[in-house]
């Protein structure tokens, strides 16, 4: 078993890509940085050259499987994935395409290097706490109307990248309908916390683990004790921290470690502060103090991480 992977930071494999560009109907790039390949049910017989290939995602990989079924292994897990159906695979998974009747299968792949996905920015500040919470699958199942709507993006994500015109454009065009499609992604799973929530008679099953990430929302810039949103909602912190931590998987005080770093890193890259400015922004007293909160749960320093970005 061969473990496909990026040679460099900023690309993926040649030899993964040349295997993808060889079973795809159609195929385009730019700067060697964003990929468009389609696979369709006549070429989709060709999966099984990509087996017993192990494929190191670089980046992030998107595939929107209009019909047909796929199987592949993804780090530890077994996936079966029948469309029509959109599966994200994030930076570092190790991905495996497994044999079996792929003769039907018609699907659009978008391939994003890291320092492509440096380049998009996407406010994660705005997403629904709800929506935050409830993505827990690679797989999202897709209703007829959602594949149309995604396919136009992509669509334009390929046409784009076929006009050489001018180039530098071109990748800015493709980085916002990149964010675009992101967002598109994050409506559709709104969409579907509110057909659970009719479900269910319109009743949160916790509404106080719901009321504590919405507050988290509000005040993540300028409070980060788990004490001030306990007492917001007049129960105990150690309460609270029980709540959250069944209802989600994460600790309440990891939730707004999660917010404050999304936020900073998103300062960092786009917003063209300094390192000192977004210490303040963040509402720390001083940049010391903001530099070791942010190395400890990044490993990285906020500087070394601006330098990256």
């Amino acid at each position: 078993m061969k473990i496909l992977t990026a040679e460099t930071d900023n690309e993926l494999g040649t030899e993964a890509l040349r295997l993808l560009e060889e079973i795809s109907s159609d195929f385009s790039m730019i700067d060697k940085s964003c990929y468009y390949c389609h696979i369709n049910s006549e070429m989709s017989c060709r999966l099984g050259d990509l087996n017993p290939n192990v494929f190191k995602v670089s980046g992030n990989v998107m595939v929107i499987l209009v019909k047909g079924h796929l199987h592949v292994d993804l780090n530890t897990d077994s996936i079966d994935v029948d469309g029509p159906a959109a599966v994200s695979l994030t930076h570092g998974s190790l991905v495996s395409f497994q044999p079996g009747d792929n003769s039907e299968i018609d699907a659009h792949i978008l391939i994003y290097t890291p320092s492509f996905l440096h380049d998009i920015n996407v406010s994660f500040s705005s997403i629904s706490v709800d929506a935050i919470a409830s993505v827990e699958s690679p797989v999202m199942e897709l209703r007829e109307r959602e594949v149309h709507v995604l396919l136009r993006y992509v669509s334009l994500i390929h046409a784009v990248m076929g006009d050489r015109f001018n180039m530098q454009l071109n990748r800015h065009i493709i980085s916002s309908l990149t964010s675009a499609l992101f967002y598109q992604l994050m409506l559709f799973v709104y969409r579907r916390i509110d057909t659970r929530s009719d479900n269910r008679g319109g009743h949160r099953r916790n509404s106080y683990v719901q009321d504590f990430l919405k507050l988290v929302h509000l005040y993540y810039t300028s409070e980060r004790s788990v004490s001030f949103y306990a007492s917001q909602l007049f129960i105990s912190p150690k309460y609270l921290s029980l709540l959250v931590k069944e209802a989600t998987g994460r600790s309440a005080a990891q939730w707004i470690d999660h917010f404050v770093i999304m936020e900073a890193k998103n300062l960092l890259r786009y917003s063209g502060k300094n390192v000192q400015q977004v210490a303040y922004a963040l509402n720390f007293s001083n940049q010391s103090s903001f530099g070791k909160y942010f190395k400890h749960l990044t490993g990285l320093s906020p500087t070394d991480f601006q330098k990256q970005s």
